[in-house]
């Protein structure tokens, strides 16, 4: 299966990025984006971030959800700290966002599994009473790690950089596309969309395999008629190669 056709789903520019790395592997990159990114343009909204940002000196600490949250917090700090703040701890979830804020220099570190899920036991031997925490993250994101967060007492506030939107296809995209062997879904919101342009276009694509980033995903992806889902134990590139090279090496034994 060296030439195997794997549909891409993450939002881009990461789509693109995740494209280039797999067809040097040697395998086929086929891209079809299931969310889409919008930075925040509202005047009132701005603002909003804009003070946030500037007081972000007065949290002890900043999670960062995903890479677009990594990426365009980083084209605020720029703009609003010449010099980051050095009391606060910055973390991403999972490696790809992580490794986002150190290549723009955010001294940034990553619990050691890849999901909300894992930050969370990570945590728990810090103590979160009186904290103060702020998530950067997309409109309407899922609430389980704040509210986690402050039942053990921390004090959790959210900044939305970004709002996400699906993406609109006809049925002539999916008509078009080649035959596909492998599914890469990045995130539950992404398996939504999918799932639903699947049910329309492509139902015979349910008997596909596909990776998922945590075992909550796979277990959602089951529930809506995936039958062949599992996990990748992390949305991020290298995570996700590796479930294919085992993915791959089982399909030749």
């Amino acid at each position: 299966m060296q030439d195997c056709r794997i549909l891409i789903t993450r939002p881009e520019p990461e789509n693109t990025l995740t494209c280039e790395r797999l067809n040097t592997h040697g395998w086929s990159a086929v891209p079809l984006p299931m969310m889409e990114i919008f930075p925040l343009k509202d005047t009132n909204k701005k603002a909003v971030i804009r003070a946030q940002i500037f007081d972000i000196d007065t949290f002890d600490y900043v999670i960062f959800v995903s890479k677009n949250a990594a990426r365009l917090a980083c084209d605020w700090l720029d703009e609003c700290w010449p010099m980051l703040p050095a009391n606060v701890h910055w973390i991403g979830i999972g490696q790809g966002t992580t490794q986002t804020l150190l290549n723009e220099g955010v001294p940034a570190l990553s619990n050691p599994g890849h999901t909300t899920e894992t930050l969370l036991d990570w945590l728990k031997p810090a103590r979160m009473r009186d904290q103060k925490i702020l998530i950067i993250r997309g409109e309407g994101g899922r609430p389980e790690l704040g509210n986690k967060l402050e039942e053990r007492g921390a004090k959790v506030s959210y900044l939305s950089l970004y709002e996400r939107k699906k993406p609109q296809y006809s049925a002539q995209t999916f008509f078009m596309l080649p035959d596909i062997n492998l599914i890469w879904i990045t995130s539950g919101e992404s398996l939504l969309n999918l799932s639903e342009y699947v049910s329309l276009h492509k139902p015979e694509w349910k008997v596909l395999p596909v990776l998922t980033p945590s075992i909550r995903v796979a277990q959602q992806a089951k529930k809506m008629g995936w039958i062949n889902a599992s996990c990748a134990n992390g949305a991020d590139d290298n995570s996700m190669i590796k479930a294919t090279e085992f993915h791959i090496g089982k399909q030749n034994d």
